[in-house]
């Protein structure tokens, strides 16, 4: 659930502008998640999120500069979630235990951004799209080299 929920924090924090802890909570609380302040605090920690100044001079949360040690930090929280890579055309598909699809796919993209064109997360699958076959079969070989899979 923690990973799901970081996963959903990173995305709301990169699709709206989140002003206070208190909004972030309500907006988790909307989506389903059961939380705490206390649990949203150690969430932002760990994630590293910063306040940054925002156009109308208020502050958001905002994700911090791409870093070797986050990026690493993040796949290797999920790096035993992923059973299975699999490239098919100009896709990949990673199947992973269930419920560990969106933070695999969250740290893929923090990682891998330059690579993929995108990915999508279900419950125990993520697809990756890529802009070729080619492409698609050299990603495969990097996800399954980067979460040390066969």
């Amino acid at each position: 659930m923690k990973y799901k929920r970081q996963s959903r924090i990173i995305k709301i924090v990169k699709s709206m502008p989140v002003h206070t802890h208190e909004e972030l909570i309500e907006i988790l609380k909307h989506d389903g998640f059961k939380i705490t302040q206390a649990t949203v605090s150690r969430d932002i920690k760990e994630l590293g999120l910063i306040k940054v100044p925002a156009s109308d001079g208020s502050s958001v949360y905002s994700l911090p500069e791409k870093s070797p040690d986050t990026s690493t930090a993040r796949i290797d929280m999920v790096a035993d979630s992923v059973k299975k890579v699999t490239a098919a055309l100009h896709t990949v598909v990673i199947n992973t235990y269930p419920g560990m699809a969106s933070a695999v796919a969250a740290a893929l993209d923090s990682v891998m951004k330059d690579d993929i064109i995108g990915s999508i997360a279900g419950d125990d699958t993520v697809l990756v799209i890529t802009d070729s076959p080619e492409t698609a079969s050299d990603i495969e070989t990097k996800i399954r080299s980067t979460f040390k899979t066969e």
